[in-house]
């Protein structure tokens, strides 16, 4: 499961290009029928580069990966807002990378009490 997640926010990531490729003209992306301003398509990056971070911090186990997916999450989530015609499938993986990001903050969250819970105790 862990692959298949690692795998869901990397292609996820990726596809996020297509609108910064689309918006400052590199290449003709048919799968977009919407037009794409340059702002947006700079806000299409950074939905890659969060995701792509996400993933990099997954991959290697960082506890703090989470941060990124919810981030990335919410950029792309309002691009396909904005995007819908093009985009709304997105939001199946969106959703997937929000609970799987939820679960890594409890996970996160739970440790870190528990490591104060433990170093209290030990005092």
């Amino acid at each position: 499961m862990r692959i298949a997640f690692l795998v869901l926010v990397t292609v996820h990531g990726l596809i996020h290009l297509f609108g910064f490729v689309k918006a400052f003209g590199l290449s003709d992306v048919k799968q977009l029928t919407q037009t794409i301003s340059k702002p947006y398509g700079v806000i299409w990056l950074l939905a890659f580069v969060f995701f792509v971070i996400a993933a990099v911090m997954f991959a290697f186990k960082n506890s703090w990966w989470w941060m990124f997916g919810f981030i990335a999450f919410v950029t792309s989530q309002v691009l396909i807002i904005f995007f819908w015609h093009d985009a709304k499938f997105g939001t199946i993986a969106n959703v997937i990378i929000l609970i799987v990001s939820i679960i890594g903050y409890g996970t996160w969250s739970y440790y870190g009490k528990y490591k104060n819970d433990v170093k209290t105790g030990l005092q």
